[in-house]
């Protein structure tokens, strides 16, 4: 059966073009990103990019020369600055194969979760695929998993969510041995057939992107659920939270529950509106914007008309407002640092905010703006967080990657453009946001379906979460 699954595995790079692309990639992040050494030291960084280059000094494979990225890349601890094994997979021919399948972790075994054949049982324990150990699929998993700070606990919790897209980027073979044990004990051997990457691309329900919804149970209390602050229109997810809380004001509700479990963030104009409802002392949010002028900033990427339309707003104006600051440091050389302060309270379109209680839900893929809605959420004692550690500090986060592609293996890496740090935290932070109450998913629940948090919560699901 034809097929270009064995070239990730058996091409071999000179390591002329290898050490040329890491040296792309060093000079890329000093071009863009606003400051690599937040969590690292300078010295610790020179470090790792030697010990890459003695690596890439001899031949290796795709596969061989994307852990290596992957490992260099995972020690700036930026969880906004990485290699997705997903792209590399999708990098493979159109006819390769992949078998697409999901794990989870609980105490320290891996479980399928889901799998598009659905050849196995959900909840078996996986022991390998073919020659690979579940546990180095998960070791290779960790070294491409996003980490921001030293949130090691979302990191494993992230890895775990990757591993089967790292198999299918380890993998050089078309029939999936798949070695298992079932749930009475005994161990299984079986052979698992694979789809093409194409045919991969096709299925909708596999990434499904859920849309934020509600409900209010038998306790009168409003659960909200957001699955991403990147919305396909702004416009309709306030007018969504507007309906809520509109809801909530008039059930005169006991308490509301607001669910950002695999919120991996979007935009902070989004979270910010979640905030203008909870923000009862209408205090004023201000978080510093770290900024690198460069021509994968925020302002270099607009479109023609948008970009002309804001430099003629900003010299109308000037020079009152942050629109002012920012046409400043738009003025201002490629490789200059600007710090803008971007001050105000938050608001909404009801002028209205909750005062009763409110409980968080966060995960380990909880990050970017929904880990800085936590980390006010926190800092404002709004009520008790539960779930598992997220993917962000008390410090804010990184933001805006762009995306660069490496000028001979064609990899395409994201490098964060962007610091958000809330003023009010004058220290960094490493460590990631931990919750009150600390509910992971048991084994039984997994077998049967179940939410755990919302088990424990009492909540009755009006639906069950793809997750």
């Amino acid at each position: 059966m034809p097929s270009r699954q064995e070239d990730f595995h058996s091409v071999r790079l000179c390591p002329n073009i290898m050490i040329e692309d890491i040296q792309l990639l060093h000079q890329r992040i000093q071009e863009i990103h606003p400051n690599p050494y937040i969590y690292v030291s300078k010295e610790a960084y020179d470090i790792a990019l030697k010990l890459t280059l003695s690596k890439v000094s001899k031949e290796l494979t795709p596969y061989q020369f994307s852990m290596c990225v992957a490992q260099f890349l995972h020690g700036i601890q930026d969880s906004h600055t990485n290699i997705n094994p997903r792209d590399l997979v999708f990098m493979k021919h159109s006819k390769s194969y992949l078998f697409p399948f999901s794990v989870r972790r609980i105490d320290n075994k891996f479980y399928l979760q889901k799998s598009v054949q659905n050849e196995i049982p959900l909840g078996v324990e996986i022991l390998s695929l073919n020659h690979l150990h579940v546990d180095s699929i998960f070791k290779v998993a960790q070294q491409f998993s996003f980490m921001e700070g030293e949130s090691i606990e979302a990191r494993d919790e992230v890895a775990s969510k990757m591993m089967g897209m790292i198999f299918n980027l380890m993998n050089n073979k078309y029939d999936v041995e798949c070695r298992y044990k079932t749930i009475q004990g005994d161990t299984v051997q079986k052979t698992l057939q694979p789809m093409t990457v194409k045919s991969f691309k096709k299925l909708k329900n596999w990434y499904s992107e859920e849309k934020m919804y509600h409900f209010f149970d038998t306790q009168n209390r409003g659960i909200l659920v957001i699955p991403t602050f990147e919305p396909r229109s702004l416009k309709l997810y306030k007018r969504e939270l507007d309906a809520f809380f509109a809801n909530v004001k008039a059930n005169n509700c006991k308490e509301v529950i607001i669910d950002l479990r695999d919120n991996r963030g979007g935009l902070i104009r989004a979270q910010e509106y979640l905030i203008s409802f909870l923000n009862t002392a209408q205090k004023n949010h201000p978080i510093n914007y770290l900024y690198k002028r460069s021509k994968f900033d925020r302002f270099s990427l607009l479109p023609f008309y948008q970009k002309k339309q804001f430099v003629r707003r900003a010299k109308r104006v000037y020079p009152k407002g942050i629109i002012s600051q920012e046409y400043d440091f738009y003025k201002k050389e490629f490789g200059e640092l600007d710090t803008i302060l971007y001050d105000y309270i938050p608001r909404n379109r009801l002028e209205y905010s909750y005062n009763g209680n409110t409980t968080l839900i966060i995960n380990g893929l909880s990050m970017s703006a929904s880990a800085m809605f936590a980390a006010w959420f926190k800092e404002n004692e709004k009520g008790k967080i539960i779930g598992t550690p997220c993917m962000g500090t008390m410090s804010g986060t990184f933001g805006n990657s762009a995306t660069i592609y490496l000028k001979n293996t064609g990899f395409p890496v994201m490098i964060s453009s962007l610091k958000f740090t809330p003023q009010s935290q004058s220290e960094i932070q490493k460590t990631g946001i931990l919750p009150d109450v600390l509910i992971d998913l048991k084994l039984e629940e997994l077998i049967q379906k179940e939410d755990p948090i919302f088990k424990f919560l009492n909540i009755q699901p009006q639906r069950a979460r793809i997750r």
